[in-house]
């Protein structure tokens, strides 16, 4: 009994103390082409999830004035600053209302959040909080969170492309949910960089009370 009860005492020092602060400590070493080998691998294996006729993955906006669009909104947001990772938005072609950022500088927003938005502004809002939370690695962070003791391993030994882990991963960015902390610092971030653009910052929340009313709290 004493054995086992040290067993899951082992397991859940692992889980929830020393995988996470390997996660933050680690974040910061990973070299900038591993982390975007990760979040390419990462993004691949959600557009193949997301396709609901399972033959091919999911389409990804092309259109060349959409893509300007994006490219100039970044570029905007941006300014002068000089980021670890170059930032690459893409937007999925899918009705969901969501965006979320993903290892090596990706921010993927869907076609159902810029449907929903009341204007630029609002959609602008939401990707500064994205690049918010891609300047701060807080996608690296979760993912190696999320990949657990066997995951970290692999990624320090350069898996940074394959393996279970990558498969894992995609579910959990997708729908991550970061800290208070890190969410309050991408809210700042995001303030920040609107305010400089000439956008006005009270879109960020003028968006989350626009989804509210539409889709209620959830």
């Amino acid at each position: 009994a004493a054995w086992a009860v040290a067993a899951v005492a082992a397991v859940g020092l692992q889980i929830f103390v020393l995988v996470p602060l390997l996660a933050d400590n680690l974040a910061g070493f990973i070299p900038p082409e591993g982390e975007r080998a990760l979040g390419e691998a990462t993004f691949g294996q959600i557009r193949e999830a997301l396709d609901e006729t399972g033959l091919n993955p999911l389409a990804v906006c092309k259109e060349p004035e959409g893509v300007a669009a994006i490219d100039r909104l970044v570029t905007r947001l941006s300014g002068e600053r000089d980021y670890r990772q170059d930032v690459t938005v893409s937007v999925l072609d899918h009705d969901m209302v969501n965006a979320f950022a993903l290892p090596g500088g990706f921010v993927v927003l869907f076609r159902g959040l810029i449907e929903a938005a009341d204007g630029p502004d609002e959609v602008a809002a939401v990707l500064a909080h994205e690049i918010g939370h891609v300047v701060s690695s807080d996608p690296t962070r979760h993912a190696l969170r999320s990949a657990g003791s066997i995951g970290v391993l692999g990624l320090l030994f350069g898996d940074f492309a394959g393996g279970a882990a990558v498969l894992l991963l995609a579910e959990r960015l997708i729908s991550a949910q970061y800290s208070q902390g890190a969410e309050i610092a991408a809210d700042a971030f995001a303030h920040d960089v609107l305010a400089k653009a000439g956008i006005s910052p009270g879109a960020l929340g003028e968006m989350f009370e626009n989804m509210r009313a539409k889709h209620g709290d959830a």
